[in-house]
């Protein structure tokens, strides 16, 4: 302690002395500006004692969490401005089987199945729930291990269910997930996203063996808001690959 104040006393004699050399004027300072020189003079001291913690806060360290801080924000903004602009492309150049011109809805010339990449299953959609999650903690049991998802606050969960039927006389292994589909979900003409899952019945992700003449319920998911929920006045499905998106008119 000792050390530490014949530190500060010297660097207030230093500045003293700068201040009034020889011959010089001397200069005029209020009290306030005083107690600012003697506190940082002190910070400054104190950074050079191992028993003192100082109030100034390294400089580098102030910029390197800035700039993570920052790099951080401008990629969230990119990746939120990306994915607009894809929804608002394709609601601008519309989907192959769906833009005849007109703005009228035209039925794509191949089945769902079809489109997602397959021919051994017939696959075509059967009805939706709407629901803050997935599954509902009613459809398991206590024992059961899975993987659920739960809608943000003010937002629900638009859940489509997807039939996917077996019609030969033969137990088939149906391997979706090596097909790699993506979709899109058009409500009342207005794109969203499907939410990428690792449900075991999310229809992009699909595998299994589907017995002879039987059939699998798997779902696709959107995250939409509650008032686009409450009033949904036509809904389709869209499929992505390289060469077309076909836009199926679910409701």
């Amino acid at each position: 302690m000792k050390r530490f104040s014949g530190l500060l006393n010297i660097c207030m004699i230093i500045m003293a002395l700068s201040l009034t050399g020889c011959g010089a004027p001397g200069v005029d300072i209020s009290d306030e500006d005083v107690k600012k020189v003697a506190d940082y003079s002190s910070d400054i001291v104190s950074q050079h004692n191992d028993k003192s913690d100082s109030r100034l806060v390294d400089l580098s360290t102030v910029k390197r969490k800035y700039r993570e801080q920052l790099d951080l924000e401008i990629k969230r903004q990119n990746f939120r401005a990306l994915e607009q602009a894809a929804l608002q492309a394709e609601s601008e150049s519309g989907s192959e089987g769906s833009d005849s011109g007109s703005g009228e809805y035209v039925e794509p010339d191949i089945s769902l199945a079809e489109a997602i990449g397959t021919t051994d299953f017939d696959i075509y959609y059967t009805d939706h729930e709407v629901s803050k999650s997935y599954p509902s903690s009613g459809s398991v049991s206590a024992d059961d291990v899975y993987m659920g998802m739960t809608a943000a606050a003010g937002d629900t969960l638009l859940i489509m269910h997807i039939n996917i039927s077996n019609t030969e006389g033969l137990d088939r292994e149906c391997d979706i997930i090596d097909l790699r589909p993506t979709f899109r979900v058009k409500i009342n003409g207005e794109n969203h996203t499907v939410q990428q899952t690792i449900l075991p019945d999310d229809l992009s992700k699909f595998e299994g063996t589907i017995p002879a003449y039987s059939s699998a319920d798997a779902v696709l998911i959107s995250e939409v808001t509650e008032e686009t929920a409450a009033d949904i006045q036509s809904l389709s499905l869209i499929v992505r690959s390289a060469d077309s998106r076909p836009e199926y008119k679910l409701e």
